[in-house]
């Protein structure tokens, strides 16, 4: 999924009371973003993983209502729910001639959420987080590392392998790094 639009899509959730109260998700982005995640109707109603996890109206829904997007986002109780599939009928895309002018260094997303009282809320997001231009801290980082790692090895097991990666320059046997990314 495209990360800016998925981050304005948080920006906007912190200002919103209620998801409910949204009329209309206007998203102006590049036209690739929308060829690859917005081209058909199976964006708007997708009904396995791999069509949701490449579904912009489904990834803004999810990040709107559950204010993040993690793997159980996927899973059939959520691909199948009223309220995510409600609110992915409200999103709106539309190509931005400033966003494919500034590609492919930035990702320029800017939405709109339209309110029932009549408000409108914006966000625009040039740089996800994490591209060279919009850096991720090494706290952000690890607690990403973490939450990843989470399902797939022991706390244990997780804390050998970031140790391992946090002086990856150091390494002399960088097969090392492999090993470690097996649960025991």
């Amino acid at each position: 999924y495209s990360q800016t639009v998925v981050e304005a899509a948080l920006q906007l959730r912190e200002k919103i009371g209620d998801p409910a109260d949204i009329v209309e998700i206007r998203i102006e982005t590049v036209s690739t973003a929308i060829r690859l995640m917005a081209d058909d109707p199976q964006k708007w109603e997708p009904e396995t993983r791999e069509s949701a996890d490449h579904s912009m109206p489904y990834t803004v829904a999810v990040a709107l209502l559950h204010g993040e997007i993690e793997e159980k986002h996927f899973e059939d109780r959520y691909l199948h729910d009223p309220a995510i599939r409600a609110l992915t009928r409200r999103v709106k895309v539309a190509e931005s001639d400033e966003a494919n002018r500034r590609m492919p260094k930035a990702m320029l997303c800017e939405m709109t959420v339209v309110l029932r009282n009549g408000d409108t809320l914006d966000a625009t997001v040039e740089y996800h987080r994490g591209h060279y231009m919009n850096p991720m801290s090494e706290a952000e980082v690890e607690h990403k590392f973490r939450k990843l790692a989470a399902g797939t090895l022991p706390q244990a097991a997780a804390d050998r392998l970031l140790e391992r990666l946090w002086s990856l320059d150091a390494a002399t046997d960088v097969g090392e790094v492999t090993r470690l990314t097996i649960a025991p």
